[in-house]
């Protein structure tokens, strides 16, 4: 286009014409990958709304992949480098051998580990990792690295981490459709439900400060949003088969 600028009326106008059809190209693009990117269809490994999948690594590890996650090799063709998106995974890692640890990025923190198996996810705004064999180690922006042994769970986010009561079985009972909560903020709860309901779960107003605590069957959302509202000092409302309203 700027060259335009330096050429005779006709010919200007048809260098103008290609510019901006160029520089409309070029954004359609931007726009295209930028919602392919958002929606996570080009993640390595993702699953649907309801889906729990199990799929084999390179090296022998299996990985349990939550519904509604979104799993991304950081280098091509390395799953030893890998980064949760969205949702949670549950890894069984062979020991590592000649010193290779696997690497696994959150929005919210890095773990590493030489083997064992290992449960990380984002729920809502944090990140969660629960060990159940070997061990990990845990780092955060501008921190020291944080030590989790076998049996230990913590819960994380940039501004720091604390351990849980829970176990690694209660941690990882995404696996068997159960969720457990544990004095958890609702909104966070609602987070996980979503990811198994074609719906749509929102919470509003006072609701957001409610904390539960509960176990809920992940195969049956309508029933667990019934089993916060009789529980929990929030108000249930449904408006047709797509949308519930946590108030």
């Amino acid at each position: 286009m700027a060259d335009a600028l330096r050429v005779p009326s006709e010919k200007r106008r048809k260098l103008l014409r290609a510019g901006f059809g160029g520089m409309a190209a070029v954004l359609g693009f931007v726009a295209v990958r930028d919602g392919v990117h958002r929606l996570g269809l080009d993640a390595d490994w993702r699953s649907d709304i309801g889906e729990r999948r199990t799929v084999s690594l390179a090296d022998g590890s299996r990985m349990t992949i939550d519904a509604g996650s979104r799993i991304y090799r950081t280098a091509a063709h390395d799953d030893l480098s890998l980064r949760v998106s969205a949702g949670q995974v549950l890894i069984s890692m062979p020991e590592s051998r000649a010193g290779a640890s696997r690497r696994i990025e959150t929005a919210h923190g890095v773990i590493e580990t030489a083997g064992g198996t290992l449960n990380i996810g984002r729920i809502y705004h944090h990140g969660v990792l629960a060990v159940g064999t070997g061990n990990a180690a845990l780092s955060l922006p501008e921190r020291k690295p944080i030590r989790v042994a076998a049996g230990e769970s913590v819960i994380f986010s940039a501004t720091g981490a604390h351990r849980l009561a829970q176990s690694f079985d209660m941690v990882s009972a995404w696996t068997r459709g159960i969720f457990v909560a544990d004095n958890l903020p609702l909104p966070a709860l609602v987070d996980v439900f979503n990811r198994y309901d074609t719906g749509l779960i929102h919470v509003t107003g006072s609701a957001v400060e409610v904390r539960v605590s509960g176990v809920f069957l992940l195969g049956d959302i309508p029933r667990a949003l019934t089993q916060v509202a009789d529980n929990a000092p929030v108000e249930l409302t449904r408006v047709g088969d797509y949308l519930s309203v946590f108030s």
